[in-house]
């Protein structure tokens, strides 16, 4: 059973999903009214009462996360094919909310940008606060999983300016450059690890790995952060992705038109499009 929302005509409504049946809650003041109440009351869930409804046709975001950390070159493969020296501790970039996107919406192709490439990975929803989380405890702060694309503008994040490095924020934080969902996996409900991230564009396989591939683990990833950071629930934490992102193999770059799937085992399928940016002229 997974948590999503999606829309009920223009309002926004909280559903579950179970096995591709999908669920609406009958008793609305007494029942969750978001993802994120949901998580803190996710032991009450079972007992509401809830009557089945259509798949949806138009999703919102399965969570809003307060904050959104994502670790730069996290799979072996990955690290090999961008030939980035190896990591001694996770080392983290962020995203922010104008860059989250639905699950069957569009991403926006900026203006200038010859280079708009996909990274398709896991995410982990935080459902417990805490902080100077250690390993052995990190699991207990997890309550569940989604899908996540990195869209990555390459001609802003590789060109860098020494002797300050990478541009991860323009490079990494485009208007709608987190596509995620479609629904929350809990852990409870997750078939396991190791598992498969796939990502196809046009049909067409172009990232295949397994999180066995990881080079730090999402324990690991919990555990540093939390050092300086108080996690709270919704917050995100994806894992990386394996290789075959097109800047270090084919030079396919996305475009609009294109149309990208990733698929996650245990979880299911984030899809997103690509389209012109129809924003006018500067205000």
């Amino acid at each position: 059973m997974s948590i999503l929302t999606a829309f009920a005509g223009s309002k926004e409504t909280l559903m579950l999903e179970k096995n591709g049946r999908y669920y609406n809650f009958i008793d609305r003041n007494g029942s969750p009214r978001n993802s994120l109440e949901a998580i803190l009351n996710w032991e009450k869930i079972e007992s509401l009462d809830v009557a089945e409804t259509k798949k949806p046709t138009q999703y919102s975001l399965p969570i809003r996360p307060e904050k959104a950390f994502l670790p730069a070159v996290n799979f072996k493969s990955h690290s090999t094919e961008t030939s980035m020296p190896k990591l001694n501790e996770p080392y983290f970039f962020c995203k922010f909310p104008h860059a989250y996107l639905p699950h069957k919406e569009n991403v926006v192709y900026p203006r200038g940008v010859q280079r708009l490439d996909y990274e398709g990975e896991m995410g982990i929803i935080i459902g417990k606060k805490g902080k100077y989380i250690e390993e052995k405890n990190a699991e207990e702060h997890i309550f569940g999983y989604t899908i996540v694309d990195d869209i990555s503008l390459r001609d802003y994040q590789n060109a860098g300016q020494a002797p300050y490095g990478k541009d991860w924020v323009l490079g990494k934080n485009a208007d709608t450059a987190l596509p995620m969902g479609p629904w929350i996996t809990p852990k409870e409900e997750f078939s396991g690890f190791p598992t498969t991230i796939e990502t196809k564009v046009n049909g067409e396989v172009v990232q295949h790995g397994s999180t066995e591939d990881m080079i730090f683990s999402i324990q690991k990833l919990i555990a540093r952060l939390s050092q300086v950071i108080t996690l709270t629930p919704g917050d995100l934490i994806t894992t990386g992705t394996p290789s075959g992102v097109a800047e270090y193999t084919t030079k396919k770059y996305l475009k609009p038109g294109d149309e990208v799937e990733i698929s996650i085992g245990g979880i299911g399928t984030l899809k997103h499009g690509i389209v012109e940016d129809p924003a006018g002229t500067e205000q």
